[in-house]
């Protein structure tokens, strides 16, 4: 089987309008699209050229991620530092400030920073540091 050159990464939440507001206001992602049913609703941001993020409304998640390290999502940039600062000022608990990856190589060092939006969901920018 070959999969489509695109993804979605699906997030549920019992206040989605929250994350949204995270995701729009700090990463400054592009809402692309609301969904709106008689009990469901939801938001989808694109997060690169066939790449998206869905944000929705499930009445069986209450509160913040319980076990946040188990799934970690990457955003690759050539500004760790920036997405980093950024993050911290809005208050998201920070796991790992910006650090050389061990993966790295001489000629592609690769920065990494770990930090958990406001319901607990872990994320990393991935990339140049600045």
């Amino acid at each position: 089987m070959v999969f489509k050159k695109e993804a979605f990464i699906l997030i549920w939440s019992g206040n989605p309008d929250k994350l949204k507001d995270f995701y729009n206001d700090v990463l400054e992602l592009e809402q692309t699209d609301k969904l709106e049913l008689p009990d469901d609703y939801g938001y989808e941001f694109k997060i690169a050229e066939t790449s998206h993020l869905w944000i929705g409304l499930h009445s069986e998640i209450k509160g913040k991620n319980k076990d946040p390290k188990r799934i970690m999502h990457n955003l690759y940039t050539d500004e760790v530092e920036k997405w980093y600062n950024k993050v911290k000022d809005a208050g998201c608990e920070i796991l790992a400030e910006p650090f050389l990856a061990p993966f790295s190589t001489k000629e592609k060092g690769i920065y990494v920073s770990t930090f958990l939006d406001p319901e607990g969901n872990c994320w990393q920018f991935m990339g140049k540091l600045k």
